[in-house]
């Protein structure tokens, strides 16, 4: 055999070996990748949909966010889109809230996600009825109307179940704004308001907010310098001192006075590709 014949052969056998190889590889990649495949069907062809809830609900893990103005502690679920976390208490109690809602703060755009998240711990007479003289507030229950004069509040209000309200005097005796009286009335005007003329819809409204002040507490009022120019007695109702402080801080009023626009950056803006 020639010299040119063996190399011919030799080549050969190369090119059968690397055939070989790529065939053999194909194989083990095939094989590896159908098991692994056939596993991950079996194992989830196992979990029915009852099981899949039950193995969601186990995992949940309690998270907590501090937004600033209070603390939200809710479940996490992994493979779970929505988040899952405490309601905010409905109030049954407040005469406003009949026909306002709990979030009745929705002329300013630019500040009624601040107004509205102090309406969760807040009554609206609040804000909206000056006391002059003597300030006198309690706190209420918002399911069963149960009053303190005083809270320990060292932290922000979570989801609270208490309110403030202030105390107005009439006839001499400090007394919830919405009275007995004012409650009946409110639900006799709701019941007729549909058939009255403007006329009287329109005194009725006055007789209902006749305590009601044209221009509301102001943040500044409330978020004042120091303690004596606030308008709510804070520690008196009973925020802690490191609390006032925070409180106090002119922080929030900047930001509600000072940025009157927001601007959102060019590249963000819907068209541009730059």
């Amino acid at each position: 055999m020639s010299r040119r014949e063996l190399s011919f052969i030799k080549k050969i056998y190369a090119v059968i070996g690397i055939i070989f190889i790529i065939y053999s590889s194909y194989l083990v990649v095939k094989l590896v990748m159908h098991i692994w495949h056939k596993e991950g069907k079996r194992e989830e062809a196992k979990i029915d949909e009852g099981d899949l809830f039950k193995m969601m609900m186990s995992e949940e893990k309690k998270v907590t966010y501090d937004l600033g103005y209070k603390v939200i502690k809710e479940e996490e679920l992994e493979r779970h889109f929505h988040h899952v976390g405490e309601g905010v208490v409905h109030d049954e109690i407040n005469l406003c809230i009949r026909c306002h809602g709990d979030i009745p703060h929705d002329k300013n755009k630019s500040i009624r996600a601040f107004l509205n998240m102090h309406s969760d711990f807040l009554a609206c007479e609040t804000c909206h009825i000056r006391l002059k003289d003597s300030k006198r507030f309690v706190w209420y229950n918002k399911v069963n109307g149960d009053q303190v004069n005083k809270l320990a509040i060292s932290k922000y209000l979570s989801n609270p179940t208490m309110k403030l309200i202030p105390l107005v005097k009439i006839e001499g005796n400090y007394v919830r704004p919405d009275t007995d009286e004012l409650k009946a009335f409110v639900e006799k005007f709701r019941e007729a308001v549909i058939q009255l003329p403007p006329a009287k819809k329109s005194q009725g409204l006055k007789i209902i907010h006749k305590m009601v002040n044209k221009k509301p507490v102001q943040c500044d009022e409330c978020h004042a310098p120091t303690l004596d120019d606030s308008y709510l007695p804070l520690l008196d109702v009973g925020y802690k001192k490191e609390r006032v402080l925070q409180i106090l801080s002119n922080e929030v009023v900047g930001m509600v006075n000072k940025y009157k626009k927001f601007y959102i950056p060019k590249f963000l803006e819907p068209g541009n590709n730059e």
